[in-house]
């Protein structure tokens, strides 16, 4: 109950600090001076970082829910991981715009259009890195159940090898019978005919 309760309370601050967000990208569209809107970005950037840092709490805190409680949070997680990149598409195409409105008024050098630039390259390759990090839990996650009900299939071909094996040994045990009958049988005749 702790650990889901831990859940809400990051969902709730994500959500806060996603509205937070959406609010300080449309005060982008809101004002016309370039440095303005720089401002403005710089916040939604900042307040979507504190986003992504809910979400890793989130998912650090879904990994060690019960099972019953996980697939509840999962889709939620889903639709917030979601919510922020599209957020994140949105961010980079109002800084695409913003860069070009300064680069018209020649304030931006061109050593802050590399840092801009590597910084844009790391914050993809970081965003691809968890996204392959998710990949890889999901496809240990589908190896554990995968592994699991291989277990419970060769257990399930145990039994019915028993199954089968069973009547085997009654169908030998009782030939046996058969010919020790027929022996029997066969010895009280020439008895008989002695």
């Amino acid at each position: 109950v702790k650990m889901s309760s831990e859940f809400e309370a990051a969902r709730n601050q994500f959500e806060g600090n996603i509205e937070e967000a959406k609010d300080a990208l449309s005060e982008v569209n809101s004002v016309a001076d370039p440095r303005e809107k720089k401002q403005f970005l710089s916040q939604a950037k900042r307040i979507m970082d504190d986003c992504r840092k809910n979400i890793a709490t989130m998912d650090y805190m879904w990994g060690r829910l019960d099972p019953s409680d996980k697939a509840t949070y999962k889709s939620e997680l889903a639709e917030m991981k979601h919510a922020l990149e599209t957020l994140g598409k949105d961010f980079s195409r109002h800084e695409s715009a913003v860069r070009r409105d300064l680069d018209d008024d020649g304030d931006l050098s061109e050593i802050d259009k590399l840092t801009g630039n590597t910084r844009e390259k790391l914050l993809g390759g970081v965003n691809k890195l968890n996204s392959q990090d998710s990949q890889l839990k999901n496809v240990v996650k589908d190896g554990y159940e995968a592994q699991a009900m291989l277990r419970e299939g060769a257990k399930n071909l145990r039994i019915q090898r028993d199954h089968i094996e069973n009547p085997m040994r009654n169908n030998a045990k009782a030939q046996n019978e058969l010919a020790k009958a027929d022996r029997t049988i066969r010895m009280i005749r020439v008895r008989e005919f002695c």
